[in-house]
Parts: C-alpha cells; structure tokens; sequence
C-alpha cells in the first residue's frame, strides 16, 4: 500500500469518527432544567385543609385571645383573565372542628405564570415565589399592590419538612418579613413543599413596651393537615 492510499484511508477513518462522535452528541437529551414550578401546583381539584391557630393581643382592652380552627383551600376551577393568563379560583372553606360542616368563607385567586406564583388574597395581589427558585434570590412580594415593597428572599431550599404526622422531601422556604428589636417582633415565612404547595406560614407581629411585653399584634400559625385531589 503506497502513501497515497494509507492517508486516503486515515481521512476516511478519522471523518467516520469525527461524525460518529458528533451524531452521539446531537442524539443526546439534556435533561429538562427544574424552575421550581411543582412547589406551586395549580391542578384543579386540588386541596389543602390547615389547622389554623392565632393569638390575638389586644391593648384597648387588655385581652389575649386565642383561636383554634380548620382551613380548605380548593382550587374549584381555572379561567382566563383579562390578561390573557390563565388563572385559580381558589374556594376558602372553614370550620371550628371535625363535627362541624365546612363553611365557605372566601374567594381567593392565583395565578402562576413562566417567572412568578402570584395570589390574591382579600383583594390584595402578592408575588409568593419567583422562578427559577435559587438561594438567596430576592423579589418585592408587594410589586403588584399599593402596600409598601416587601423584600422576600428564598432561605432553606429542597429541604425536608414533617407536620402532623406527613413527611415531605423537598420544601423551599420563603422569608418574608424579619425584623427583630426592643419594640417590635415582625416576622413572617411560608413553606412550600413539591406537588403540595403551601404547607407552613408564620406570621407574627407583635409591639412590645420598653420592658418587653406585648402590647398588642397578632401570632398566625398555618400548619398542614392534608391534601389531595
């Protein structure tokens, strides 16, 4: 075999490998990137009951009261806003304990579009979490309404979280209010677990007197009992 042919046939070989290589590139899938859309659901038919337990600080009158019931959330249905987005009905049932039937008690809207979950809550519109999901981000949860900007941050993320006896393996956190001195304890947060949705909410804000009492405010616990569909 003279030169000619051995580089004519080290060309072919190489060409072969080289096209090889670059079809087994191009036939591989990458795997979709996870934004974050599954710790928002907005599957109609979807449920969430809370046990739902508030204290009440009352400085007119100098009381304390607590309050102890049942939250259903329900997404009943989805229509198209003005917007042109789709957007959740969102049923609010309440009762004071198991004997009890539920009660609807409000309308509330959500609306998760391909960079925020958003919801309207008494008429009032928050951005809840933004995507893609990533520690330490930062938003205006108030954006979309006339109170003044509210800075959230993501805190714990793809952490597991457990509450009446449910394990969820992968929960971000949202940090909405903290704030911590000698006269006020403002402090708000809300958990979302994969496929579930919203499963804890704190919110407390409390004023205080120069020796640390509470004055007056309000301590808001929203702690998950089921979900489903």
């Amino acid at each position: 075999m003279n030169k000619k042919v051995l580089y004519i046939n080290i060309y072919i070989i190489l060409a072969f490998a080289v096209g090889f290589l670059l079809s087994c590139k191009k036939d591989k899938v990458e795997p979709p990137i996870d934004v974050g859309y599954d710790y928002y659901p907005n599957k109609v038919g979807n449920y969430i009951i809370y046990q739902v337990d508030s204290i009440v600080y009352d400085d007119f009158t100098g009381t304390v009261d607590t309050f102890a019931y049942q939250l259903k959330e329900l997404i009943e249905s989805d229509f198209i806003d003005n917007q042109e987005r789709n957007t959740q009905r969102i049923e609010r049932y309440n009762k004071a304990n198991d004997t009890l039937p539920w009660i609807l008690k409000d309308v509330w809207y959500a609306n998760r579009t391909n960079t925020t979950a958003e919801k309207v809550e008494e008429n009032v519109r928050y951005i809840k979490l933004i995507f893609p999901v990533k520690l330490r981000q930062e938003w205006n949860g108030n954006t979309f309404n006339f109170f003044e900007p509210e800075i959230y941050k993501y805190s714990d993320l793809y952490k597991s979280f457990d509450a009446n006896s449910l394990h969820f393996d992968s929960t971000i956190t949202v940090i909405q209010k903290e704030e911590l001195n000698l006269i006020l304890d403002d402090y708000a947060i809300e958990i979302f677990a994969k496929n579930v949705g919203l499963v804890y909410k704190k919110y407390r804000h409390l004023e205080k007197l120069p020796d640390g009492t509470i004055n007056k405010g309000l301590d808001l616990t929203y702690t998950i009992q089921s979900f489903g569909h």
